[in-house]
């Protein structure tokens, strides 16, 4: 008997039905994947199963509608040069040389979540300094945020980018004053760079993805949307590499969706159709309006305040609107990457276009990111229908180049509070490994704006735990229109559940970055548990 089919009863737990829940409940019976009953312990049915959860808390499990598993996935296997690896220039490239000097020579030598802002130089290494301590080995550094590369020399060469390049729509090749490419390449530049990099073994990859989705499940993460198939190696190579995963689990103990970067027409051509899922869902479609603000390529109405420019679109706007009207007809969920005021306006244009053109109930649009809310932004999804997910964890990630970017007008960026008192549908997620891959990270810097790092980012756009919590449990569920399944412990709903180690509801000022996660459940199934259950239980599991 399998747990998803056994009927299992939680008891001597504190059981919130929802993150709004004021009475929570002592028990919970499960059966067939579902809850079947929830309230006092004395009044539970008898079940095949009985768990102890031993005073934790039990809440919905949180849905990550937007994230990068494949990146996280692949940067398993390259050189980590994030802040704990990387303080300075020569420690960027004293990992890259270490990693050099066990490798054949010529092959490519790869880093990973480099932030310029970690280092005391806060710049970018050049590919001159590159060159200087490894000469024989092409090296590529994708910056934390997967918008920028960092190429030495022998990458040039190799993909072809040679001193009379010019730059592509919507990105830039970095250039010293004398004109020679300095190594950097930005937005869709960086792209270029990305999908022409030799490809890593298939089977290495799909490896990669189990474990990164396992640990996942040790966050409270039960269901995540991965955010741009093809952002990293192509969209063909990344989505042979998950169906390889699929096939060799058939069914992964994380409910998955798919965010396809591809254009309507491309969609058609692999015989993909949108469609709802409990468990692999391909519902939706990706665009880039803008850039980022770390780079200063968000495009922005007013100039950045370090940097005379107002950003770029990634793409031509007739042709945005264009493809985002097509995806809109053939019944696609559109999600739309869009930082500064003067993208999110335009894609909200191109999706009341879509809606005039095509009446649809319920498209449910989406606009990831919305860092610069135009004047009438809310007020506009609202009337929508559509769906804002941001990513509140970035208030620390990127707090440096936040504040240099807007001063003073950062605290009227990136919104949360403004957001829900305009009733737009509002999601949390971590854009990982952009963001911080936990949820409680991100929970926790929607709360308090950042404040670990110093003042707090707009202390007036901070949630309650309650409305944080609720972003990542039904604003996940219904950013995949999910939510009347699922996102909640009701007889009927999902058992998607997790036990935590202290009550985030009921705490005084709880440590909400810290929280341990003691259980994870997915469709009635255990896949994480650390609270330790009886010998008994798990022989009855087994039987």
């Amino acid at each position: 008997m399998t747990e998803s089919s056994a009927s299992l009863r939680l008891l001597n737990g504190r059981i919130y039905r929802s993150a709004y829940d004021q009475s929570p409940a002592k028990a919970l019976l499960v059966r067939n994947g579902k809850v079947a009953w929830v309230g006092e312990e004395d009044d539970v049915p008898a079940v095949d199963v009985t768990i102890d959860l031993k005073g934790t808390t039990v809440i919905p499990g949180l849905t990550d509608p937007h994230i990068h598993l494949f990146a996280i996935a692949n940067a398993r296997l390259l050189v980590p040069l994030g802040q704990q690896h990387a303080s300075s220039v020569d420690d960027v490239l004293r990992g890259l040389a270490t990693r050099a000097r066990t490798e054949q020579k010529g092959s490519w030598i790869q880093g990973v979540d480099f932030d310029e802002n970690n280092l005391t130089e806060h710049r970018y290494p050049t590919r001159d300094e590159i060159d200087a301590v490894i000469p024989d080995h092409p090296v590529m550094i994708r910056r934390f945020c997967g918008h920028i590369a960092i190429l030495n020399s022998a990458a040039l060469r190799q993909l072809g980018f040679d001193e009379g390049l010019s730059n592509p729509e919507g990105g830039v090749f970095g250039r010293f004053a004398d004109g020679r490419l300095d190594g950097s390449a930005i937005e869709s530049a960086a792209e270029m760079a990305f999908r022409a990099m030799p490809r890593t073994d298939r089977a290495v990859l799909a490896e990669a993805l189990g474990l990164t989705i396992d640990d996942c499940l040790r966050t409270g993460m039960t269901a995540a949307v991965e955010a741009a198939v093809g952002f990293t190696s192509g969209f063909d190579e990344e989505f042979a590499i998950w169906n390889l995963l699929r096939r060799d689990q058939q069914r992964l103990p994380m409910r998955l969706g798919f965010m396809l970067q591809l254009d309507p027409d491309e969609a058609v051509e692999r015989g993909l159709m949108p469609g709802l899922d409990p468990d692999w869902q391909c519902a939706t479609l990706k665009y880039f309006a803008d850039g980022i603000v770390g780079g200063r390529t968000a495009a922005v109405s007013e100039e950045y305040s370090d940097t005379p420019t107002r950003g770029f679109f990634m793409r031509d706007e007739a042709d945005l609107e264009r493809v985002i009207i097509e995806a809109h007809r053939q019944g696609w969920q559109v999600a739309v990457h869009s930082v500064g005021d003067r993208a999110i306006s335009h894609v909200i244009s191109s999706y009341e276009k879509a809606q005039q053109a095509a009446p649809r109930h319920d498209a449910r649009h989406r606009i990831e990111h919305f860092f610069c809310p135009p004047v009438d932004g809310f007020e506009r999804m609202k009337r929508l229908g559509g769906v804002i997910v941001m990513q509140p964890s970035f208030l620390t990630r990127m707090r440096r180049s936040i504040l240099n970017a807007f001063g003073d007008r950062a605290h009227r960026n990136y919104p949360g509070r403004s957001a829900l008192d305009a009733g737009v549908n509002y999601a949390g997620s971590s854009d990982a490994p952009t963001g911080l891959v936990s949820p409680w990270a991100g929970i926790a810097d929607a709360v308090d704006r950042g404040a670990p790092g110093g003042d707090p980012i707009g202390p007036n756009e901070a949630l309650t735990v309650r409305q944080a919590i609720a972003s990542y449990t039904r604003g996940g569920a219904y950013a995949m229109k999910h939510e009347g399944w699922r996102g909640a412990l009701e007889p009927g709903m999902a058992a998607d559940l997790i036990a935590l180690d202290c009550d985030p509801f009921t705490a005084i000022n709880p440590d909400l970055r810290n929280i341990n996660v003691l259980m994870t459940m997915v469709r009635g199934e255990i896949h994480h548990d650390a609270i330790g259950r009886t010998s008994a239980a798990a022989a009855t599991m087994s039987a």
